[in-house]
């Protein structure tokens, strides 16, 4: 029977070795594993240790899905680097207009969005992982 550690070694060694040039989230997968290597550390473990679900560092750098902001934002509080960083190397500000000069078209979201950054972290993270969600399924259905 294999275990759960051996199996855990098999797949950073498939994203390493097999899978990592077909990844989506290539500059992710490789910034998470060197992390994880420097710290002695399955993905796994980090995930948990960020406080996320066991598999989620696993998924964020593989092909299963596109990581949420509050994943990424997770990680890079237990790794000790800017969110936006983690967010650039998954791919989220390629799009992005992030000057400083940013404004709102629609006065209704900048309204709503003053008065969720007024909240405290964890509620503000929670309407943020919401608004991204459905953001990703009207992408999606469109």
């Amino acid at each position: 029977m294999i275990s759960d550690r051996h199996r855990h070694w098999a797949g950073v060694e498939f994203l390493c070795h097999e899978g990592i040039t077909n990844l989506a989230n290539k500059p992710l997968a490789e910034f998470l594993m060197e992390e994880c290597k420097r710290k002695g550390l399955p993905l796994r473990r980090l995930s948990i240790n960020a406080g996320l679900s066991a598999s989620t560092a696993y998924n964020s750098a593989g092909i299963k899905y596109q990581p949420f902001l509050f994943s990424l934002n997770r990680l890079a509080d237990y790794l000790g680097v800017k969110r936006q960083y983690l967010w650039q190397l998954a791919d989220l500000l390629r799009e992005m207009d992030y000057a400083g000069e940013t404004t709102f078209g629609d006065p209704q979201l900048k309204f709503y969005f003053a008065q969720a950054d007024k909240l405290l972290e964890a509620a503000r993270n929670l309407i943020i992982s919401v608004v991204a969600a459905i953001i990703v399924y009207l992408e999606i259905v469109e």
